[in-house]
């Protein structure tokens, strides 16, 4: 997959269809059905919360699950210096309540989590705990190809995990090569879904 991509950014627009169809494959997007909970995956504040209520009030699930995020080592350095950072499950929860989302139907997941493999293995033992059958991953699209393959991982078949992307000014899979940091986002997600194939998913957010 990393050579095939490296291979058809370095052809360039001559072959627009191939690297459209290597953007459109990292998006994945599974048919709504009602759930016991809709998963914010972290990242990409405030959109991925607006998506999450969204279907909130549509009546998708009861509850939206929100995970705490590692603090990063800039902010431990901050702290160092006595500046108080962001608290980024804090903004998080407080994009949902704004977008609708009541604070009683808000699940926030207390154990942090370095990167996404870890968030997704918190959420599972989160539902299977509560009973859950079916859950919601509400992530950015570029992410989602990811997404399934990690939930399926984690949950061994034993949670639905439906995929819901929200799609953002930072990456369109039609023509991601043609901006730098939409090339990143691709590149970055080929080479996290290579780690999952070589066993090093622990290098990738």
């Amino acid at each position: 997959m990393l050579a095939a991509l490296v291979v058809a950014a370095a052809l360039g627009a001559a072959h627009v269809p191939l690297l459209r169809g290597l953007g459109q494959w990292l998006v994945v997007e599974d048919a709504l059905a009602r759930a016991d909970a809709i998963v914010v995956v972290a990242g990409s504040t405030p959109t991925n919360e607006e998506a999450a209520a969204a279907l909130y009030r549509a009546g998708w699930a009861p509850r939206v699950i929100l995970s705490r995020p590692a603090t990063p080592a800039r902010h431990v350095r901050l702290m160092q210096l006595g500046v108080r950072p962001l608290d980024l499950q804090g903004e998080a929860r407080a994009a949902l309540e704004k977008s609708g989302v009541p604070g009683y139907a808000i699940v926030t997941i207390h154990d942090a989590a370095l990167i996404t493999e870890s968030e997704l293995r918190l959420v599972y033992g989160l539902a299977r705990k509560e009973g859950y059958g079916r859950l919601i991953l509400v992530g950015s699209a570029d992410h989602t190809r990811r997404l399934r393959m990690i939930w399926a991982r984690e949950s061994g078949g034993r949670i639905a995990g439906l995929l819901h992307p929200v799609r953002h000014e930072t990456f369109s899979p039609e023509e991601w090569w043609r901006k730098r940091r939409m090339a990143e986002l691709v590149l970055h997600e080929y080479l996290g879904i290579a780690a999952l194939a070589l066993g090093i998913s622990d290098l990738m957010k």
